[in-house]
């Protein structure tokens, strides 16, 4: 037998148990933020969470799973959340936590996803920390202390998915914090804290603040906005910090508001697409008309990906890295 994860708490089988309904209803923003919590679903997720000091409420495993058998102490060492490079569930990490087994019909109540997961947990809200602490690089993040604070504004980004992603983006390239303009998805919503892989534990948020106050407790930065057409182009741009890096929707964009405050506009120069004719050359395109100009290979990326790489670059000349000289024209 191997260590034991805190308290195996007794099976729960009834839809109507007072935890089972709390996690359920938890995939509902006005619900979360009643109770001040939010649900992670599945090993990585709660392993991270775990991982980045964040003390779990409860926890959830399917009976009969290897989840179950390691809160039993069944699996020496504890549960492997079975990722590349991704921490496991360690018994220190659960010690004093009573988790709880529950059947399959249980599981799928609380769970958002079409199959559930052996494991989920019930975490806290993190308690907002006031924007002034940006001016430092961040709310308690490891690391604060560095270049100057980076703070990524994502302003109306309404799909949970480009979130997430800009999420782990922001975590990745050392962010200060990602905040949220009002009308943005709920960065504690369940699909968003999936598509963070466990980057919404690793950076203070901040939910339902306007640009202007964030520029104002950051006591006046540089505002960079991300804008399809007519920015300076990203590579040759000069890029200081203490900024904020506003990223919008991809079809929408930067708010007509958000854009007023804008100090400097940044372009991603996309790859041109080649020519139908050049195509035609070379057989890749039968019976394709000539004459026409060469455009880009996509009209635009999404607030993830497009985050992602201005946030690179960010880093990137914080390590000592140089603007690209200007095209001569």
């Amino acid at each position: 037998m191997g260590e034991e994860l805190g308290v195996l708490g007794e099976p729960i089988t009834s839809l109507q148990n007072a935890v089972v309904k709390r996690a359920a209803g938890l995939r509902l923003r006005k619900f979360r933020e009643r109770e001040g919590a939010f649900l992670a679903e599945g090993a990585d997720l709660v392993a991270a969470g775990i991982a980045a000091g964040r003390r779990p409420q409860v926890v959830l495993v399917r009976s009969g799973s290897v989840a179950e058998a390691a809160a039993a102490g069944a699996v020496p060492g504890g549960l492997e959340t079975g990722g590349a490079g991704a921490p496991a569930i360690v018994p220190a990490a659960l010690a004093g936590l009573t988790v709880y087994p529950v059947s399959d019909r249980v599981a799928a109540k609380v769970s958002t996803l079409e199959t559930a997961p052996d494991v989920m947990a019930v975490f806290p809200l993190p308690e907002r920390a006031p924007l002034e602490v940006l001016r430092e690089g961040g709310a308690g993040r490891p690391g604060a202390g560095g270049p100057a604070p980076l703070v990524v504004f994502a302003d109306r980004i309404a799909d949970p998915g480009n979130m997430g992603t800009l999420l782990r983006a922001a975590a990745a390239f050392g962010a200060a914090a990602l905040v949220a303009a009002p009308a943005s998805v709920d960065l504690f919503g369940p699909k968003t804290v999936r598509a963070s892989m466990g980057a919404v534990f690793a950076l203070p948020l901040f939910q339902d603040v306007t640009l202007g106050e964030l520029a104002a407790r950051l006591g006046g930065p540089r505002v960079y906005g991300l804008v399809a057409h007519g920015g300076v182009p990203l590579a040759e741009a000069e890029l200081r910090r203490p900024a904020v890096l506003c990223v919008g929707a991809e079809r929408a964009g930067l708010a007509p508001e958000t854009l007023a405050q804008v100090t400097d506009r940044l372009t991603i120069e996309l790859a041109p697409a080649q020519s139908q004719s050049a195509l035609a050359e070379a057989g890749g395109v039968a019976g394709a008309e000539t004459g026409a100009g060469p455009s880009a290979a996509v009209e635009s990326l999404n607030a993830g990906v497009a985050g992602a790489i201005a946030l690179y670059e960010f880093a990137r000349r914080a390590r000592g890295g140089a603007a690209a000289p200007p095209e001569k024209g």
